[in-house]
Formats: structure tokens, C-alpha cells, sequence
């Protein structure tokens, strides 16, 4: 039997827009707002905030913009040991031919003002005008791990809720939040790498800015990293004035490939270090970190393919007509050999020693000059076990130095070399048992 309707009901239901296809006995359509557009680059320097923001409201603001369709992907990339959301923001159709600059916001919980400008960042890239936009997404892809440290930015300490500073945690990654950063790093596969900071003030200097130092960086990344460090200081010092901004200055930790810079320079992404002056007041530190990151953005926009290409050299390197490395090679005589065949060992390699009297193209890891008349009995660690950056950054390791992977020529004073050629050598339980 079919209902009966009353006529008066009727024209009620007809009259309040409950009868239709979805209406009475269906149900309610939805319709969908379309996403505004709406800001422009100087709504991002009058929002700048007076004071630093909380870590839950970051968290909800950025989830405010996920409804964006310029955003590509809106991932909880990992989570901080109190639970929190690890949020990562990506702009672009990540065409591989186009390069990809990722930036890590506030690993030091206690440096806040990164946090306030990566969230300006993804806000702008969110909600701009397309003018604005359009032509910026058209050369680049973009990623902001908006805040890496959310227990440390609500405990104002510089660690996580371990104690850890995250910053030296490249290597052995005891925490989820650096596994949350290397994920992310793996997955995007950047051509350029800000890592964002803050410092205890230096007087006039109010920014401080570095490119990596570890010697087994790739050539060209390391020089597209210092083309990228002089562009930032020379947007800084038109905007605050001449000698407002410095390169930072070297310390112990310079090449320290448990330090984020140098990590991932050493594994192909031209890479920089920005650090505020936290002797400047709040807003204008956040402005500086902005201000910064978009010059960045603005010369990779400039250069696409010059920042690509770094990338693309330093990742090819190792493969056939590319300098290939078929081992590391170091002399048992060397002060550093017993700590450092220990270290391999942990690390679960084979070790072999050299069995023939042929030399052996080969360029010193840190200094780069050639070798080629290695002894029989050289220590050999062939490379098919491992990437030569990787085994690279394990030369530096010192177990005395609680997660730091230290300087070799300062700290360990390691002479090993990198060959170019392939070496006959045996594998060995106990090579240089006498040592």
C-alpha cells in the first residue's frame, strides 16, 4: 500500500524542500563549500603572532587547512612519545622532474619560533590567491614538518620527552620523532633540505645561516648548499640591513653527521641550517624564519634544475661510470683502527684484508687526494654491504660521545680511503688481531 499524504502536510514538505530525490525518505544532500582562496603574502606578515603559539593550537590550526586542494598529501607522519601528532604538509603533483624543498620546523623544543613561521608557511601556500601561488607550484614541490618536537615546545625544554636532542639522533634514531623525520625525508625525496632554528644572539647579528661541512657530502650539493646560504644572507641583509646576518659559525660538531644538515647533504639534498636570534623579540623572529624560507623558495623557483640536478648527481654517484665506490680501505697501523673495526663490527659488517701486491685507485675520505699502494693486510670493507655515505658516516662514530657521530680529522683522525676500483681481498674473523 502506498502512504497517504494530507494535503495540507503536503504542501508543507513541497514548501520546506523535504520532498525531492534526498527528501522525507532519503537522506539530507550535502552540499559542499567551495575552498576560498583568499589571503595574500601581506596577510602573512600582519598575522605574524606577538607571542609564541601553544602546540595544541598549532596542531589545530594546521588541521583547519586540510581541506585545502592545493594541499597533495596532509599526513601524520609519525607521533611524539606524549602521542602527538607529527604533522607533514605537501604542495605539488611531485612530478620527478620537478624538485622538492622540505622543510623541519623547531627540533629544539625551546627554539619556538620556526613553529609559528612554517605554520604561517603552510597557511599562505593553503590559502593564497592563485597569483600568488600558481606560478611557485608550477617549478616546485613543498613540504613542511610543521613541528617536530611538540613535547619539548609545551615542556620549553630543548629535548623531546626522553631528554633527547633530536638534533643529534640522525644516526642512530633512538626516537620516534627523528624516524618520523626520516620517513618523511625518504618518502618526499627532496632537492633541498631547511632545517629551523634558534640561537642565544650574537648582538647586531640577529640570523645566522649554514650549509653542510661533512666531507663526503656529494661536490655538487655541497656547493648548490653555499649558492642557496649566500642567496638567504643577501635576502636578509637588503631587508634588515648589511651585517645583520652571518654564516654560523664552525663548532666541534661542524661535520657531525648525526646532526640534520649534514645528514642529509651527506645523502644527496643540498641542505641549510636557519637559527633567529632569541635575544630579538618574539614576532621578529618568526618574520626572520619566513622570510628566510621564502627566499628559499623564490631561488629554487628561480633554478629548478639546478637544485634537481644537484640531487639527481649526488644519487647517482656510485653507479657505473659515476665514481663508484667498491670499498673503504684503511691501514691497521692507524691509531683509530681497533675503535673503528669494533664499531663495523657492531654494525654487523665482514671485514677482509687485502691479498695481492696490485694497486688500487682510490681518494682519501675527507681530504680527497689520491692513494693507490695499499699492503697486503690493508683493512677492506667492501661496499655491497652498505652505502659508501652510510659506512661513511659510521668512520665517524665515537661510542665515548653519548649519540654523536664526531669530526674524523679532529676527534678520530681516521685515514681510510675510498676505492674506485675493486680490490681481492678475504674476509677475515680476526683482522688486525695484533693491533
Amino acid at each position: 500500500m502506498r502512504p497517504i499524504i494530507p494535503t495540507g502536510l503536503m504542501i508543507i514538505l513541497v514548501t520546506t524542500g523535504c520532498l525531492g530525490p534526498d527528501g522525507l525518505f532519503g537522506e539530507d544532500e550535502v552540499v559542499e563549500e567551495p575552498f576560498v582562496f583568499d589571503l595574500t603574502i601581506e596577510d602573512l606578515w600582519e598575522d605574524i603572532p606577538e607571542n609564541q603559539t601553544s602546540a595544541t593550537d598549532i596542531t589545530n590550526l594546521t588541521y583547519e587547512l586540510r581541506k585545502s586542494p592545493r594541499i597533495t598529501n596532509f599526513t601524520e607522519v609519525g607521533y611524539s612519545l606524549k602521542g602527538q601528532p607529527l604533522l607533514l604538509i605537501e604542495f605539488g603533483d611531485y612530478d620527478p622532474a620537478v624538485p622538492t624543498v622540505y622543510f623541519v620546523a623547531a627540533q629544539h623544543g625551546n627554539e619556538p619560533a620556526s613553529v609559528d613561521s612554517a605554520y604561517l608557511m603552510v597557511r599562505h601556500f593553503a590559502r593564497a590567491i592563485p597569483e600568488e601561488i600558481d606560478p611557485i607550484l608550477s617549478n616546485i614541490n613543498l613540504a613542511i614538518l610543521v613541528m617536530v618536537n611538540p613535547d619539548g615546545r609545551e615542556n620549553g625544554t630543548r629535548g623531546n620527552s626522553n631528554g633527547t636532542d633530536l638534533n643529534r639522533d640522525h644516526m642512530k634514531l633512538l626516537e620516534p620523532e627523528g624516524k618520523a623525520m626520516h620517513r618523511a625525508f625518504h618518502n618526499i625525496h627532496p632537492s633541498v633540505t631547511v632545517d629551523m632554528h634558534e640561537f642565544g644572539g650574537a648582538g647586531s647579528i640577529i640570523f645566522q645561516v649554514a650549509a653542510p661541512q661533512n666531507p663526503v657530502t656529494h661536490h655538487d650539493v655541497m656547493i648548490a648548499s653555499y649558492e642557496l646560504e649566500s642567496v638567504v644572507i643577501e635576502s636578509i641583509n637588503e631587508e634588515w640591513g648589511f651585517g645583520s646576518v652571518t654564516n654560523y659559525p664552525p663548532t666541534t660538531s661542524s661535520q657531525d653527521s648525526s646532526i640534520h644538515r649534514n645528514h642529509f647533504a651527506v645523502h644527496g639534498s643540498v641542505s641549510l641550517l636557519f637559527e633567529s636570534a632569541v635575544s630579538e623579540e618574539y614576532s621578529e623572529r618568526v618574520r626572520l624564519q619566513a622570510w628566510a624560507g621564502l627566499a628559499v623558495i623564490d631561488e629554487v623557483v628561480e633554478n629548478p634544475n639546478y637544485y634537481l640536478e644537484a640531487r639527481q648527481a649526488s644519487d647517482e654517484e656510485g653507479q657505473e661510470g659515476n665514481d663508484i665506490v667498491y670499498a673503504y680501505l684503511f691501514e691497521c697501523s692507524d691509531p683509530a683502527a681497533t675503535e673503528t673495526i669494533r664499531i663495523l663490527r657492531d654494525h654487523g659488517f665482514d671485514l677482509g684484508t687485502k691479498i695481492d701486491g696490485e694497486s688500487v685507485t682510490s681518494i682519501h675520505y675527507e681530504t680527497f687526494f689520491p692513494r693507490s699502494d695499499f699492503l697486503n693486510g690493508t683493512v677492506v670493507v667492501p661496499m655491497d654491504q652498505i652505502g659508501w655515505r652510510t659506512i661513511s658516516e659510521l668512520m665517524e662514530y665515537n661510542s665515548d660521545k653519548d649519540q654523536h657521530y664526531t669530526n674524523s680529522p679532529k676527534d678520530r683522525g681516521m685515514d681510510a680511503w675510498r676505492a674506485l676500483e675493486s680490490v681481492n681481498y678475504n674476509v677475515e674473523k680476526d683482522v688486525c688481531s695484533a693491533t
